[in-house]
């Protein structure tokens, strides 16, 4: 669904460009160690600070939820690697495996950031796969 060009109640930036850095936020921070745990707040915050663009909301609430899951999945590959490597500390593959698998799942997590900020920028309400309708009824619920 493509929504009329509008103004974001933040910064009176335009939506589209505020519905862009809501992922870009997410998807820069997510690749710097130890603050990409905490990535998915950034979204979060221009979601409960924005008060007019509904747009910019479900954007910013899509992009919450893609770094939520990013984050989860990163712990999980965290932890797999860590308990491999507690079993047995002289399996360097382990480390190559580890390395791999996060850096896959970051490119996979990044494109989708990606193909979300072009959406957003041509001003397209665009649901990511699997959890953008989460995001199109947390937005609706949470987001008056």
């Amino acid at each position: 669904m493509v929504v009329q060009p509008h103004k974001s109640s933040l910064g009176n930036l335009d939506a589209n460009v505020m519905a862009l850095l809501a992922y870009l936020a997410s998807a820069v921070l997510g690749w710097i160690p130890v603050i990409s745990y905490v990535a998915w707040a950034a979204p979060l915050v221009i979601f409960f600070i924005e008060k007019q663009s509904s747009f910019v909301k479900f954007h910013s609430m899509q992009a919450f939820l893609l770094g939520l899951v990013g984050m989860i999945f990163g712990l999980i590959v965290s932890l797999i690697v860590t308990s491999i490597i507690a079993a047995n500390p002289f399996a360097l593959g382990s480390y190559a495996l580890a390395g791999t698998l996060s850096t896959i799942i970051g490119l996979v997590f990044l494109v989708f950031a990606i193909i979300a900020m072009v959406k957003a920028y041509k001003y397209e309400e665009y649901k990511l796969p699997l959890i953008g309708g989460l995001a199109a009824s947390l937005t609706e619920k949470f987001g008056k």
